[in-house]
């Protein structure tokens, strides 16, 4: 892609990682037109590439005037941080930790993702925006590290969000519906889903509008982004196919302790919003009516 003179004299938001799966949808659904996408390898359409891992920040951010950058590059699949720890560490930890002191150094405002699993998830417990958690999974604290580090640093320009379960219509990605609608598109009729996790499901546009909104106002601080409605995966999934009016299927109860790969994983993620809903006066979408937006094909 060619560069052009005129992004220098626009102010410009730069997106890192957007071949994800959150990444992927907010440049696809985005409203701003001041938004330049980056990933480390060019697979979509108007991507330029970046690799924030080569350190390379200063000649590339010379040939934009950002003022603004939202990172979703990282390794997010908790049993890759785990099976290749070493990488993991490399990825989350240390070369996010020199693009954020680069940031940080030129005053550039930033959106960093944490996850709702830096929570322990007990029961009967409501989360709100605190931080003096230590997590058994991996992933989990390496988000926390970064969180920690931010906080020593003092800085304030900046704005982590701890997102919760996403859900959206494409088979592609790793949301709560991927693996299992890939599976029963190819014949399968029958699941086992845990009904001992809860998590409150986060429609992946109001996570766009969020974005948009954080960019816009330069929102700093603390927040979790979850949905209003809080459910088993299980209810969460039974529900979808009810509501899809698809009847060939069963979906059967287990437990979460079946999955070996999940067993580290917070079981009661029962998060608060209310933070974030005071400060942009937010309506998150239902799930009732987000089910009724996902474009899926049978």
């Amino acid at each position: 892609m060619q560069l052009h003179i005129y992004y220098l004299y626009y102010i410009m938001n730069l997106i890192i990682g957007t071949s994800g799966k959150i990444g992927t949808y907010y440049q696809k659904f985005s409203k701003l037109k001041n938004n330049i996408y980056t990933s480390r390898k060019i697979k979509l359409k108007n991507n330029f590439k970046f690799d924030f891992t080569k350190n390379k920040f200063l000649p590339f951010f010379k040939k934009f005037n950002f003022k603004s950058v939202v990172l979703f590059s990282s390794i997010s699949d908790p049993m890759q941080c785990k099976n290749n720890i070493i990488l993991s560490k490399k990825v989350n930890i240390t070369y996010t930790k020199k693009l954020l002191n680069f940031l940080m150094k030129n005053n550039i405002y930033f959106v960093f993702f944490s996850s709702e699993y830096i929570y322990p998830g007990k029961k009967n417990k409501i989360y709100i925006e605190k931080l003096n958690y230590v997590s058994k999974m991996i992933y989990a604290n390496q988000k926390i590290q970064i969180e920690n580090y931010i906080k020593y640093k003092k800085y304030k320009n900046c704005s982590i969000l701890r997102i919760s379960k996403t859900y959206g219509d494409n088979l592609d990605d790793t949301s709560i519906f991927s693996n299992m609608l890939s599976l029963y598109k190819k014949g399968q009729k029958s699941f086992a889903i845990a009904d001992d996790q809860y998590f409150r499901p986060l429609f992946v546009k109001d996570l766009v509008k969020i974005i948009d909104l954080f960019l816009k106002k330069k929102i700093q601080g603390t927040y979790n982004i979850c949905g209003d409605e809080y459910s088993s995966r299980f209810h969460f999934i039974k529900n979808f196919f009810k509501n899809k009016k698809i009847k060939d299927v069963e979906v059967k109860k287990c437990s979460i302790k079946t999955f070996d790969n999940m067993i580290f994983f917070p079981k009661y993620l029962n998060l608060s919003n209310k933070k974030i809903k005071k400060v942009i006066k937010f309506n998150f979408t239902q799930v009732k009516h987000g089910y009724k937006k996902l474009c899926i094909n049978f």
